[in-house]
């Protein structure tokens, strides 16, 4: 496809590993912690809501920002309620995330790609340290940014500014790699990223014009770019 690119950034959750594996581990979780995770949810609407309405603000303390919502729908003290997300989900999942599978041929194309003298990143919505090495790809990565760390959840734009300035490269020389349009394809775009989108081989998305390059194995991405 000959991208003019120097760096290739990739989400985590559906991206890197599938989002049904996932579902399916994290189930008995949600079963057994079903308040906590349906306000989290709903909180993470009411930030993304917030967002659009201040396009142009940051949380100088995101977790603390989330944690006074939820606590809103939990009916407990602040506090309290950040502890709790911390202990079951941010460290709680890092033992549910160590027994998740990577998609096939994703860890060797990163590989590949940084042979090829491509920056690598990370840019998750969720901090990269409840993932552990990432499956062995975070020693590949240059950079890995953490949405919440930036203060603003994706598709705002400052995170993918951060993770231009971290890798030092221009967001037109950065292709971003993500799983959803509404939140990896949006907000990579805003700065001006390419972007490429990870599909499933049964449910192929409608194309648009803000996506550079469609992928269903990661064989087929390392393909499109070399």
């Amino acid at each position: 496809m000959g991208l003019d690119i120097e760096a290739v950034a990739f989400d985590i959750d559906g991206t890197l590993y599938s989002e049904w594996g996932f579902y399916i581990s994290v189930f008995p979780f949600v079963l057994t912690h079903f308040p906590l995770m349906n306000a989290f949810r709903k909180v993470r609407v009411e930030i993304r809501k917030y967002q659009e309405e201040h396009p142009n603000e940051v949380q100088e303390d995101f977790f603390d920002f989330q944690a006074g919502l939820l606590s809103v729908h939990l009916k407990k003290d602040k506090e309290s309620v950040k502890q709790e997300l911390k202990a079951s989900i941010y460290d709680g999942w890092k033992s549910l995330f160590s027994k998740i599978k990577p998609h096939k041929y994703a860890f060797e194309v990163i590989s590949e790609l940084k042979k090829r003298n491509f920056k690598i990143a990370l840019l998750s919505d969720f901090v990269t340290e409840q993932k552990g090495n990432v499956w062995g790809i975070l020693p590949f990565c240059d950079v890995s940014v953490s949405s919440e760390n930036v203060g603003a959840l994706k598709p705002s734009r400052f995170p993918f500014i951060a993770l231009s300035k971290e890798l030092n490269i221009p967001c037109e020389k950065i292709l971003y790699v993500g799983n959803s349009m509404k939140y990896d394809v949006k907000g990579a775009k805003s700065v001006g990223m390419k972007t490429a989108l990870i599909h499933s081989k049964w449910f192929f998305k409608p194309k648009s014009k803000d996506v550079d390059i469609y992928f269903s194995d990661y064989r087929q991405l390392l393909k499109a770019l070399l």
